[in-house]
């Protein structure tokens, strides 16, 4: 077994007394009736704050991922490319029957 030096001993003691000074938490039952309202309305605020929250961060991603996918669209050369499945194959259409853009 691992003996423990004297400062580490202290601090396990010191800890297990913190332990055992701290109450239990209440119970339901404990709680008065006008408390456990303003719980459970305090329960669904924080529901909705973490729906908020992720509908930021969803955002957010949305928003930066749309930022980046248009400048790297601006990088390329000067000539438009479309984004679209149907518009990129117009322009393939376009490519091999020599037709172009004017």
């Amino acid at each position: 077994m691992k003996r423990l030096t004297d400062a580490e001993a202290d601090a396990e003691a010191r800890r297990k007394e913190l332990e055992e000074e701290k109450p239990p938490p209440p119970t339901p039952s404990d709680i008065p009736p006008n408390t456990l309202a303003e719980l459970h309305a305090l329960r669904a605020e924080n529901t909705n704050l973490k729906r908020e929250q992720r509908l930021m961060a969803s955002a957010f991603h949305d928003q930066a991922s749309r930022l980046q996918y248009s400048s790297a669209t601006l990088q390329r050369r000067g000539e438009q490319q479309p984004a679209s499945w149907l518009g990129k194959q117009r322009r393939i259409v376009e490519g091999n029957l020599g037709l172009g853009r004017r």
